[in-house]
């Protein structure tokens, strides 16, 4: 029977219920992962003690992928020279093609001495505390000082981590911008609190109340949020003082390849009022903190190599959209020809890189979905499903069904209640691969 079938590539939050929604409208759904695991950031970007959160996001996304409208097929990675690419999707005749791979690349600041080793970037570290192949066989030394640079929910996570499990003597959090700016949550900041060095914070809140008070913005405010994370902490039993520092952009990673990072220069910044917004704006002044370690938690950039036109960071993402939703477009400019690529439409990070948690995500992913059911009802050929079925499984003999991503989660709850883990992770494809008996 033939019907309309669409790609979607990357099962991370938004691929889940984009093709939760397309499902559900009657469309075939072929769901590509480069992950042998489905969930994406809801997987291995979550801090792994939140037990709770990922078992009953788990279960969402295996409800999801049991619609037998959904096709699944793990450890496939589209791009060019990889196991499929867009081109060849094209060619297999989908209907429409959604891209919801996320933001899977490093975000390269260009800065002298960014490769130098023990300067790392926050997807680096995130991926192996929580055993994301192939980040996770790998090892990234940590020092006894640590800089992160951004100050979101991530460099909470990461200084989390630091002060429960890295044994490290202090952390530095730097923003670019003031203290009305910062990005992290009271509740994920309330995990860290506890170690807040206060008389140090106390100077720093000095340093910057007179420029926060020029622009319009109520330093209380920051102590209010301070004081109710303090109030709501976790006791870490860690002596790692952990320390803020604002309006401060890195230019320079000091070391050398045999020693490693040393140090890292920052040029000092200022705020300036543009409209409703303020931006930050270098001054002269320069700051040098020593340091062993520095994590760039600044977001992540999309891959160019799935074989979309990219700006920066991000896909060019077209500002003349033929199916808009709520306002927002969820399709791709072409440079070449000025229009927009027919057939093709990106939600989740893969639209706004690094934008938002695992909830914003999937609403994203889903309004993407409508606006590829929008051009479904215009355009898109219908096609046998199970042909494409057989066309895909001919590409690699490895692929993964939702029926072993069902096995593959029994055997590590398994393992976890074996070895009286809360969790149990495989952390390689060739240990997954081998305890479902494929390799």
């Amino acid at each position: 029977m033939n019907q309309k079938a669409v790609a979607v590539i990357g099962a991370g939050p938004a691929g889940l219920f984009a093709a939760k929604m397309l499902a559900e409208n009657n469309v075939d759904v072929f769901l590509f992962n480069r992950d042998i695991h489905p969930g994406g950031l809801a997987e291995y970007g979550i801090y792994p003690e939140k037990y709770r959160l990922k078992a009953g996001l788990r279960k969402q996304f295996m409800s999801i992928l049991a619609h037998e409208k959904i096709h699944y097929f793990g450890n496939i990675e589209v791009g060019e020279g990889k196991d499929l690419s867009l081109r060849q999707l094209q060619e297999l005749n989908f209907s429409g093609i959604l891209v919801t791979a996320g933001a899977q690349k490093i975000k390269r600041l260009g800065i002298e001495g960014e490769t130098l080793p023990r300067v790392y970037h926050a997807w680096e570290i995130v991926s192996n505390y929580n055993s994301l192949p192939p980040y996770a066989q790998m090892e990234f030394p940590i020092g006894r000082k640590v800089v992160i640079i951004g100050v979101g929910n991530v460099m909470a996570d990461l200084a989390r981590y630091l002060i429960t499990r890295g044994g490290v003597d202090e952390v530095l959090a730097v923003a670019r911008r003031g203290p009305a700016e910062i990005k992290f949550h009271e509740t994920e900041f309330a995990h860290i609190a506890q170690n807040l060095d206060h008389d140090d914070f106390e100077s720093e809140m000095e340093r910057v109340t007179p420029l926060m008070q020029k622009l319009g913005q109520d330093p209380n405010e920051t102590w209010a949020f301070i004081e109710k994370a303090c109030e709501n902490c976790d006791d870490t039993s860690s002596k790692t003082n952990f320390r803020l520092r604002f309006l401060k952009s890195p230019i320079h990673f000091n070391g050398d390849e045999e020693k490693g990072l040393q140090s890292v220069e920052f040029v000092e910044n200022t705020l300036v009022k543009d409209n409703h917004s303020t931006t930050s704006v270098a001054t002269a002044l320069k700051t040098i903190f020593e340091a062993d370690t520095a994590i760039l938690a600044v977001g992540s950039s999309v891959d160019g190599e799935i074989g979309l036109p990219v700006r920066r960071f991000e896909f060019a993402i077209s500002p003349y959209p033929d199916f808009p939703q709520d306002g927002n477009s969820y399709e791709i400019l072409d440079p070449d020809t000025g229009k927009n690529i027919p057939g093709i439409f990106v939600a989740g990070w893969s639209r706004l890189a690094s934008y938002g948690l695992v909830g914003i995500s999937g609403k994203d992913g889903t309004r993407g979905a409508r606006a590829l059911l929008d051009y479904l009802q215009i355009h898109g050929e219908e096609i046998e499903s199970e042909k494409l079925i057989k066309a895909v499984r001919d590409i690699k003999h490895t692929v993964i069904d939702k029926d072993m991503i069902s096995k593959l989660l029994q055997i590590e709850e398994q393992n976890a209640k074996h070895l009286g883990q809360p969790e149990f992770k495989f952390k390689s494809n060739v240990e997954m691969l081998s305890a479902l008996g494929i390799v």
